[in-house]
């Protein structure tokens, strides 16, 4: 055997036998090898020397070496063992790693007490005590301080140069848990200024922290933003009908469910990004959606759309957007109440040509050019699940004539 260099002889143990007065001396090593020392491969190596009672080395040869590991110095049950069946001694000397034939479970948090017993005799008294080697005793101690520089690794042996502690899991999500009676923080420091994460059961609170964000904020829709106490607008719906008409639907008139034909269409202008929808008979049909605010928080609703006047209207006639609560909008004047509510009307903007007078009449030659369109807003005060969003038109002819459209939806609740 090579020299035992002084930094690893941490303790050395003399056992007595009371048959043939053998000595043991055991000399604790308590290298890892570069592995985790509760993992199934971690091995915990031990140098000893055996003597008889007049000190001389035992002869050489193959001895049945037992371990055992306490956390008593006497009594107790064992909490890990292992026999190596042919442990070679030579001039009294023998090196063995414990977890060899045994894989070392004990989680190695509190002090153990090595017990040893030669060919199955009685196991040797007093128990050794495993002191810590230089390297391990910056991770089981009484000022719990890593002395050692460098990055810890926990879950790989291979830590991120650029950390101080990289935490690896090699399957399924890597997690470090904060745990605490009245609830866990997390803290920063610079100098001596300090921000903190912290939870208290029911919340997660950021205190004296400026977040950056480089790529946005996602909330789910039941989230919300509270700013000086009040809730921000929070934009949970948006129809652009680019690859459908969304749900939206047409009937021939909002006071009923009998449904028509529309049409879906994309104008090909900067004033009307996306698709239009757009009725495809009378100019009063309407088109009508129901929208779901289950698990939204929800006072308000806001909506804001693109209103598309196609062709000539006449004096009087006017473009209708609102709410309803109800499936069936409306059925009396003594019902009104509670089912189609106007929230925006406007008639539309005088047109002109390049020779400064009259309408920009492409409609209906040419279906890629709007004639006008205009940007509204509408704000209900509505606390229920859902709501029906309505856009019409009074006009006088059919749309081949005059008619409406609507375009980029955008739907907000507070």
């Amino acid at each position: 055997m090579g020299e035992i260099k002084p930094a690893l002889r941490n303790q050395i143990i003399m056992h007595k036998m009371n048959d043939k007065m053998k000595k043991i001396f055991i000399f604790f090593a308590c290298l890892l090898g570069g592995q985790n020392i509760a993992g199934a491969q971690a091995g915990l190596i031990i140098q000893g020397a055996i003597q008889n009672s007049s000190g001389a080395p035992m002869p050489n040869g193959n001895y049945r070496l037992s371990f055992r590991l306490y956390e008593s110095e006497a009594g107790g049950v064992a909490v890990w063992s292992e026999t190596q069946p042919s442990v070679p001694v030579t001039s009294g000397l023998y090196t063995v790693s414990l977890g060899a034939v045994a894989p070392l479970t004990a989680p190695f948090d509190k002090i153990y007490y090595l017990g040893v017993s030669v060919n199955g005799g009685n196991e040797l008294i007093p128990r050794a005590r495993l002191s810590s080697s230089p390297y391990t005793m910056s991770l089981f101690g009484e000022t719990n301080l890593f002395p050692s520089a460098g990055s810890v690794g926990i879950g790989t042996v291979t830590p991120d140069a650029g950390t101080q502690l990289h935490v690896a899991q090699e399957q399924g999500v890597g997690r470090v848990l904060i745990e605490g009676d009245n609830g866990a923080a997390l803290r920063f420091k610079q100098g001596s200024n300090t921000a903190d994460i912290s939870y208290d059961g029911d919340k997660i609170t950021v205190s004296n922290l400026n977040l950056t964000l480089t790529d946005g904020l996602n909330l789910q829709g039941s989230a919300s933003v509270n700013y000086a106490g009040l809730k921000n607008w929070r934009l949970i719906d948006t129809d652009n009908f680019e690859t459908g008409d969304d749900g939206w639907i047409c009937v021939d008139d909002w006071t009923n469910n009998i449904p028509k034909t529309f049409q879906r269409f994309s104008p090909n202008t900067p004033f009307s990004q996306g698709y239009i929808l757009r009725p495809n008979q009378h100019g009063n049909d309407a088109l009508k959606k129901k929208y779901d605010l289950t698990d939204i928080p929800h006072t308000r609703i806001k909506v804001v759309f693109t209103y598309h006047f196609f062709e000539t209207w006449s004096e009087g006639e006017t473009g209708v957007a609102g709410f309803a609560s109800q499936l069936n909008p409306y059925t009396s004047p003594a019902q009104s109440n509670g089912y189609f509510q106007i929230g925006w009307t406007d008639m539309q903007p005088v047109g002109f040509n390049f020779s400064g007078s009259g309408y920009v009449n492409f409609w209906p030659s040419n279906t890629t050019i709007a004639d006008s369109n205009k940007r509204g807003e509408m704000i209900a005060q509505h606390t229920g699940n859902d709501f029906w969003l309505l856009f019409t038109s009074i006009l006088d002819q059919d749309a081949n004539d005059e008619s409406f459209g609507i375009s980029n939806i955008e739907i907000w609740v507070q």
